[in-house]
């Protein structure tokens, strides 16, 4: 691994650390939750908000040209021509009904125009247990898979994510109908990021996202790449997107009826 991706690494895992402190702080201090987006089917928790600023403080101070793009305040231009993609508390619901799947992802790209640009490095923490994955670009290393992944589709456990928008959910439930019968079983537990630390860790075989956002995928997209895996994004007549990672059997065999 080169110096750079060392050092970009080192920066995605201490900001990510610093998002789960502050998640655990916040939870201690009692939670304030409010709907967002247009439609208010989306919620976001002060957890979030402080995960949030804890991770921009740790990327001002370690890397204050680049820029940053978080899913709570938007975009920050840079100069440096690297850009941080930052979810502080991917699986909101579940951490606000007492569950423990739920993460902190940072992810650093090139600033360009690509929707889903390969990270040059990654981390994802889990405050509820301590967990966490980090990966650098050109880094030998990976998250240990403790499976083998499917080769044959129909034994393959596929995790997927829906949008909170109820008429482009039904719109992905219609394309998940059309895979289901192609392989064994397909899951939905409420957060992409550990969705596809699931896949890198080789505990479920592909993970689908409707039209997910690059906060969503990007950290955990980087480690299912770093353990082997294959990530495919194609655009949707209706203007969204539809992103499939992980085991190249599986990407192979459901895309057709995903796309």
């Amino acid at each position: 691994m080169t110096t750079q991706a060392a050092t970009l690494r080192a920066v995605a895992l201490s900001a990510a650390q610093a998002g789960a402190d502050a998640i655990r702080v916040a939870a201690g201090a009692g939670l304030v939750v409010t709907a967002k987006g247009p439609l208010g089917t989306d919620v976001v928790t002060s957890a979030d908000l402080a995960a949030e600023d804890a991770i921009r403080t740790v990327l001002r101070t370690a890397r204050p040209d680049d820029a940053v793009q978080a899913e709570e305040s938007g975009e920050e231009a840079g100069e440096s021509g690297l850009r941080w993609v930052v979810d502080p508390l991917d699986g909101t619901v579940n951490f606000s009904r007492g569950s423990d799947r739920y993460a902190v992802s940072v992810a650093v790209r090139a600033d360009d125009d690509a929707l889903f640009a390969p990270a040059r490095a990654a981390a994802v923490v889990r405050p509820a247990t301590g967990e966490h994955w980090s990966v650098g670009h050109d880094d030998p290393s990976a998250p240990t898979r403790t499976r083998a992944w499917a080769s044959d589709p129909r034994e393959a456990v596929l995790a997927f994510a829906v949008p909170h928008d109820p008429q482009t959910r039904s719109a992905a439930y219609v394309r998940l109908a059309r895979v289901a019968p192609r392989v064994l079983d397909l899951r939905n537990t409420g957060s992409s990021v550990c969705d596809l630390v699931a896949v890198a860790l080789g505990e479920v075989d592909a993970f689908v996202s409707f039209d997910p956002a690059p906060w969503d995928v990007a950290a955990g997209v980087a480690l299912v790449e770093a353990a082997g895996g294959v990530c495919r994004v194609r655009s949707t007549a209706a203007g969204g997107s539809v992103l499939v990672v992980g085991a190249r059997g599986v990407v192979d065999a459901v895309q057709s009826g995903l796309w």
